[in-house]
């Protein structure tokens, strides 16, 4: 612990970024049949309990407060945010749009990359979740937990996304009060099982039995709750089961550090709001006019290259963002604390109140 990174960790935070890339490149519910069709949604099954287990992550350990950490967050998004949108119209894969560069700034909003706004308003709610687990005995905290899911499969959140995240964070404090890496379990065992529930459900009853072909409707609660939403009991469970597989592990690597590192920049880039559709989900769909094998194999190429590219292209992210943070930290230690201080800026006449 102590600061030092993980190795089993971070190389389950790469998986999860494989296994997004692996699930955004998914689309059975148009394309396919009979065994090739079921193998999809089988590959989609592995994977979808990503999303879930980066955010264990992160509650397992607990985000922690620091202004280098959150400048460094906030300066990732904004640069591929407005970088890639320069990138791409440089080299003519888009035209020029003065509407379009004004909003790559507004990249904290929905309409921009969904899952970030809502990591965003996590990493803001994580001091009052961190002090809510801390204050919980580890039984207090899983029947709380319990009835959040419960609320989250039957009543239909505004901004679920966020209360999701939420809870999947307050998971990963509970895993590390009860300390996960020490249980005598086959966690293994118990992701493959998680996993063929959650493609016998989706595939047979859902998409076969039912006929429920729209993936909106498949993704959305109540359905979505049988197997592909975030907050679905069984996704749930598959996302700590692949989670206590890694905590069990102990290894270091400097390669995985070094990677890891850069995991966040695979979905921004492939899932930026400028390309995302005529770029990575274009290059893939297309991929479905293949035979099967072939188009198995191209795929697996693509992901690779993507997930190999994102991560040499972060490089250079981090090099220009430490130089700026060195500029900004600079500034800052010239700046009196003072003007740092609310009761700087109240007026002389309320200051006897606070």
């Amino acid at each position: 612990m102590g600061g030092a990174r993980l190795s089993n960790f971070e190389l389950l935070r790469l998986l999860c970024m494989l296994m997004v890339l692996n699930l955004h490149s998914f689309s059975g519910w148009l394309h396919g049949s009979g065994v090739c069709q079921a193998f999809d949604f089988f590959r989609e099954s592995t994977s979808i309990c990503a999303v879930d287990c980066f955010v264990l992550i992160s509650g397992y350990f607990g985000i922690k407060w620091k202004f280098k950490s959150f400048f460094n967050l906030v300066f990732q998004i904004f640069f591929y945010s407005v970088g890639i949108y320069l990138v791409v119209v440089a080299i003519g894969f888009v035209n020029w749009n003065i509407k379009q560069f004004f909003l790559r700034f507004a990249c904290l909003s929905v309409s921009s990359w969904g899952f970030v706004v809502s990591y965003v308003i996590l990493y803001f709610c994580s001091p009052v979740l961190n002090a809510f687990a801390e204050r919980q005995s580890a039984k207090s905290l899983f029947w709380y937990i319990i009835i959040f899911i419960l609320a989250l499969n039957i009543v239909s959140f505004t901004a679920s996304s966020a209360f999701t995240y939420a809870m999947v964070y307050l998971i990963g404090r509970l895993l590390r009060k009860v300390k996960i890496e020490e249980f005598r379990m086959p966690a293994s065992v118990y992701y493959w099982l998680t996993t063929f529930f959650i493609f016998i459900i989706v595939y047979f009853v859902l998409f076969k039995m039912l006929h429920i072909t729209n993936a909106d409707i498949i993704l959305k609660r109540p359905v979505g709750s049988l197997g592909y939403d975030y907050a679905a009991p069984l996704v749930i469970l598959q996302a700590i089961a692949l989670f206590a597989v890694f905590a069990k592990m102990n290894f270091s690597s400097r390669i995985i550090n070094w990677c890891a590192s850069s995991s966040f920049a695979i979905f921004l880039i492939h899932m930026h709001p400028t390309i995302k559709q005529i770029g990575y989900l274009s290059f893939v769909q297309r991929l479905y006019d293949y035979p099967f094998l072939e188009h198995a194999v191209l795929l697996i190429v693509f992901i690779l290259c993507v997930f190999c590219g994102s991560i040499l292209i972060d490089k250079i992210r981090i090099v220009v963002s430490n130089l700026c943070y060195i500029f900004l930290d600079y500034l800052l230690q010239r700046i009196h604390s003072k003007y740092f201080q609310l009761d700087t800026y109240y007026p002389n006449s309320l200051k006897g109140l606070f």
